[in-house]
């Protein structure tokens, strides 16, 4: 038996969870938190009614991943980053199912795939890096770089083109 693989495999790791109040997020983050042997699970989130949402203490931060400086203080101390942040498009409030047709839907004001999916994820990857996080688990979508990707189309079109 490896001794150097023994004190890996009980040291405790901890893990932050980005977009933690989002569906997969706040699934992840509770798997974490039911495994308090194995891991301290840490969550991010976009405001204080998200952290509420989730239960959240001292180990949800709150911070806009498109402002690099209000994350940095959930990055400190990390061992692994769990990436779940997504751009979500909003239904345009007029459709009506009943009259048949596409529903259309729209971005609000910067949180279009670009800022979110783009800037967003490079600022926590280039977080991760500067306090020297080994492992990071990327979950996101394609196309938040091309400008003609439907994802970025969204907002003025619809999203069964």
């Amino acid at each position: 038996r490896n001794p150097a693989l023994a004190v890996f495999a009980s040291s405790k790791s901890t893990v932050l969870v980005t977009g933690a109040a989002g569906r997969t997020g706040q699934i992840v983050y509770k798997k974490l938190k039911e495994r308090p042997d194995e891991y301290t699970a840490r969550g991010l989130v976009r405001s204080k009614e998200s952290k509420e949402k989730i239960g959240g203490d001292h180990d949800v931060y709150i911070g806009d991943i498109r402002d690099f400086d209000s994350i940095v203080p959930s990055f400190e101390g990390i061992d692994a980053l769990i990436i779940l942040t997504s751009a979500v498009p909003k239904m345009k409030p007029d459709f009506d199912p009943s009259k048949g047709g596409r529903p259309e839907f729209y971005f609000e004001d910067g949180e279009f795939p670009e800022q979110v999916d783009w800037i967003g994820q490079k600022n926590q990857i280039d977080a991760a890096k500067a306090v020297g996080v080994k492992h990071v688990v990327l979950v996101g979508s394609m196309g938040g770089t091309d400008l003609n990707h439907p994802l970025n189309r969204l907002g003025n079109a619809n999203i069964l083109v």
